[in-house]
This record gives structure tokens, sequence and C-alpha cells, in this order.
């Protein structure tokens, strides 16, 4: 028995030339509508999943903005990891965090304290007990700068609403795993993304809690902390705001921070 298909090439060959290059043209135009077809699927099912993924971001988002409206305060302990392409071994240290809305943080890292932060309305305020030394980094709408560029990347764990969110930053990637959710976002200011070109927050997705927050620099290092034994409104002292400097204190502005000392 002759096969099948060894029967219809037979019989295509058999056919006059004008019909063979007839037959050719109509497979060949038959392909390339399948071949269109088929890309038009591929695109609209890209446009389709893309779509799919901007609305899962808008809907983490809005959650994640909806449980910030009802924060006035927020603390944690914190593990600090700076990774560095200079060393084999990433850097860890450990501290406690505090924040009061709109903007105000206190840092201590180290335990007794090493380095303390403290983000005020209109400064920064970096602290060295052992040094006994304190810089002073102005972030008022004269001074400016990459430093008030860089504070506004560390607000950005605690935004209170999605205007504010938009206007400092691009909304990127957002990632799911196990119970956590996390969100790439990427400064709209130049002289930010010189210092910082991308910063990461990871939220519970159950609770929306900052769990993690990731600051990647420009020269492809990598500051990472992670949060636990979180406490959200509780009343927190003012003076953690507003340190007291001791007379024995060396202060001084460093160059570049916005302003002459």
């Amino acid at each position: 028995m002759v096969p099948l298909r060894a029967d219809l090439a037979a019989s295509v060959i058999a056919r006059p030339r004008s019909e063979r290059r007839a037959v050719s043209c109509l497979s060949w135009r038959s392909q390339g509508r399948g071949r269109r077809k088929l890309g038009l699927a591929l695109i609209f099912g890209a446009l389709a999943f893309h779509s799919r993924l901007v609305a899962d971001t808008n809907a983490a988002l809005d959650a994640w903005l909806a449980s910030q409206t009802n924060l006035v305060t927020w603390q944690a302990d914190f593990t600090q990891t700076r990774a560095l392409s200079t060393l084999l071994q990433p850097l860890k240290a450990s501290g406690h965090i505090w924040f009061a809305a709109p903007n105000r943080f206190r840092w201590e890292l180290g335990s007794p304290p090493q380095t303390i932060a403290v983000r005020q309305p209109t400064e920064v305020v970096i602290i060295y007990p052992r040094l006994k030394r304190v810089e002073r980094y102005p972030l008022d709408s004269a001074a400016g700068g990459p430093w008030k560029d860089a504070m506004a990347l560390l607000d950005a764990g605690f935004p209170r609403s999605r205007a504010e969110l938009d206007r400092a930053f691009i909304i990127g990637a957002l990632t799911e795993t196990n119970d956590l959710r996390t969100l790439a976002l990427q400064p709209k200011s130049a002289a930010a993304r010189k210092l910082m070109p991308e910063i990461q927050l990871t939220v519970g997705r159950g609770d929306n809690v900052l769990r993690a927050t990731q600051l990647r620099f420009a020269d492809g290092s990598t500051l990472r902390n992670d949060f636990a034994n979180v406490v959200t409104n509780a009343a927190l002292d003012t003076a953690l705001f507003n340190p007291v400097i001791g007379k024995d204190y060396q202060v001084s502005q460093p160059a570049g921070s916005g302003s002459k000392p």
C-alpha cells in the first residue's frame, strides 16, 4: 500500500507546473495568514498579561495606601545588610527605628547606638556618640539638593496618598513571594537617581505592614533593612525627634549638603 502522504505528493508532482505553482502560492499564503494570526494572538496575549499586571499592581497599591491613612506612628527593630562589590561577605548590623507622621524619623544603629540619624522637617541630623560628632544636612527648599531627594526616598515607605507617591516615583514591577509583596520604585528626580536608582518596598500581603526596604545605589551596592517586632500608633516621646546635642560635640555641615556650614 502506498502511504497517503506519498500518494498526495505524487498527485501534486503529476500536475502541470502552473498548477503546482498555484498550489505552492496558496500554501504560502495560508502559512502567512497562520503566522499573522499567531503574531496577533501573541500581541493581544502580551497586552492582556500587561493589563493584568497593571491591575494587580494598582490593587496592591490601593490596599497598601489605604492602610497608611490611619498610620500615626510606627516603630520596629531592624537588621541592616550592606552589600558591596568589594566585600565577599555583606556587612550586617541591627538597630531600632521610630516614625511619626508625616515625615519624622529616628534611626539608631547598634546597641548602644553607634550612629543616630534624625529626620526633622527641615534637616537631617546624624549623631556619632562615640566620636562626639554631629553632621547637619538641611532639607529646606532653599538648600534642596541630593540629600533632600535622598530623604524623599526614605519617606517612600510611608506615603499618604497615591498622588504623593506618583509625584516622586515611577512605579515599577510588583513581585509576590509567599505572603509578601515587593514593589520597585524609580525616583523621578535626576539628582536622587544619581544616589539611588531604585528603592524596593516589601509589605505583607495580608496586613500591608512594611516588612523591608532595599536601596540600590549607583555603584551597584545595596542597603537592605528587614523589620521585625513592628508596633503601630503607640504614643512616642517628642524628644526622640529633638535630640539634645552636648556642648562637647563637634557640629559640622559637610560640603555638598546644600549650603555652607
